[in-house]
C-alpha cells in the first residue's frame, strides 16, 4: 500500500546531520516522511515499536470486525462507526481486514499485495528480542508474536497481507 502510493515513513538513525540529510534526499523519492530518529540503530527500534503497535491493532480490528458481524452487524456500517468514533485505526480507516469494506485495502484484493504475515511475525521476532534486551514487559506483544506464528503456519496465509489474521480468527481461508 505505502510502498506502491509513495507515501512510507522512513526512521533513521544516522552518526550525524549530514550523513541523515544525504540520505533523506534519495529517501522522499520513496515516501512522503522520513524522520531521524536519533543515532545509528534507532531507526530500527522506531520500526519495530510502530510494528508492534500494527500488530496489536490489527488483531484488535479483526477480532471487534468479526464479532460484529456474528451479532448481526453490516461490517460497512460497523467499521464506518468505529472509524467516526474512539476505535479509529490505521488497520480500521485503511487497512479494514473485512473485504469489501475499504476498496483500496489487501482485503479486498484476496489479501494481496500487503506487508506479509510472515513478515509481520519476523518484526515480532525483533520486538521479542529488544523486549527481553531491554527487560521491558510485551503482554499483548507476546500474545501477538503467538497469533502471527499460529497464522504464518500455513503456508499460504504466512504470503498473505497480515490483515488476513481477520480469516485466520473467522476460521476462513482466503
Amino acid at each position: 500500500m505505502g510502498a506502491k502510493a509513495a507515501t512510507l515513513t522512513f526512521m533513521v538513525g544516522s552518526q550525524t546531520d549530514g550523513d541523515f540529510e544525504q540520505a533523506r534526499a534519495h529517501l522522499l523519492l520513496m515516501g512522503k516522511n522520513v524522520v531521524r530518529c536519533g543515532d545509528l540503530g534507532a531507526g530500527q527500534a522506531a520500526k519495530i515499536c510502530n510494528n508492534l503497535l500494527l500488530a496489536i491493532s490489527m488483531i484488535g480490528t479483526a477480532e471487534a470486525m468479526n464479532l460484529g458481524m456474528r451479532l448481526g452487524l453490516d461490517p460497512k456500517v460497523l467499521a464506518s462507526i468505529v472509524n467516526t468514533s474512539s476505535g479509529r485505526c490505521w488497520s480500521s480507516d485503511t487497512a479494514n481486514p473485512v473485504p469489501e469494506v475499504i476498496s483500496t485495502a489487501p482485503s479486498t484484493n484476496n489479501y494481496n499485495d500487503g506487508f506479509k504475515s510472515r513478515l509481520m511475525l519476523k518484526d515480532l521476532g525483533l520486538v521479542s528480542n529488544a523486549a527481553k534486551d531491554s527487560k521491558t514487559p510485551l503482554m499483548l506483544g507476546a500474545l501477538a508474536e503467538n497469533i502471527y506464528r499460529h497464522l504464518s503456519n500455513d503456508t499460504a496465509m504466512a504470503e498473505k497481507d497480515f490483515s488476513v489474521v481477520y480469516q485466520w480468527l473467522a476460521g476462513k481461508k482466503p
